[in-house]
């Protein structure tokens, strides 16, 4: 009783964060979907069963990426982060909300059609481990996920930086590598 109770607090939490204006990072819009596409392409089996889910897959993700951007706002600001780059507020919205839900349920069903017998607790146990993903950068790092979790949600994430990338085109300027950056690294352009 006590796991459900933490699980709609942590889900509540979740999507009000969601309603919020919060500072959008790198991190979040950049890293992460990249990792978990280089995780997918390192976790997948490459036979044609595969294939084609993962071309289903690809279509849902960009689906999902779409919808989830069309509710959403940013805010410019006249602040800069340390590394010179404009900080910019980013609302994900109801439609986020309702695309990350979209995003658990494809993994649940892709388990389903795979013969994998999911039970309740089974079920809201993915959910717990999805909203500490989404709460704990850190957590999504050291996930054991399938090839299929790995691709819908790097795919989504894309999708969804894209099409805000599309709306907001001054979004750009929040992910792009600085002259500091660069310098750091030892490139000097």
């Amino acid at each position: 009783m006590q796991f459900y109770i933490i699980l709609l607090i942590a889900v509540i939490y979740m999507c009000s964060k969601a309603l919020k204006f919060e500072k959008i990072s790198r991190l979040e819009a950049v890293t992460l979907p990249f990792y978990a596409l280089l995780m997918f392409l390192l976790s997948v089996t490459w036979d044609a069963q595969n294939i084609l889910a993962m071309v289903v897959l690809l279509l849902l993700s960009v689906g999902i990426g779409w919808y989830q951007a069309i509710g959403a706002q940013v805010k410019d600001t006249d602040k800069f982060d340390r590394h010179g780059r404009p900080v910019k507020l980013l609302k994900k919205g109801r439609p986020y909300i309702i695309g990350w839900f979209l995003v658990f349920l494809v993994g649940i069903a892709v388990e389903i059609l795979a013969g994998d017998s999911l039970g309740t607790h089974e079920i809201l146990s993915e959910l717990g481990d999805e909203i500490e993903r989404d709460l704990f950068i850190f957590k999504f790092f050291s996930g054991d996920h399938a090839w299929y979790l790995w691709e819908t949600t790097a795919l989504s994430n894309l999708a969804f930086i894209y099409f805000l990338e599309q709306r907001f085109p001054n979004l750009r300027d929040a992910f792009k590598k600085t002259k500091s950056q660069k310098l750091k690294r030892g490139h000097n352009k």
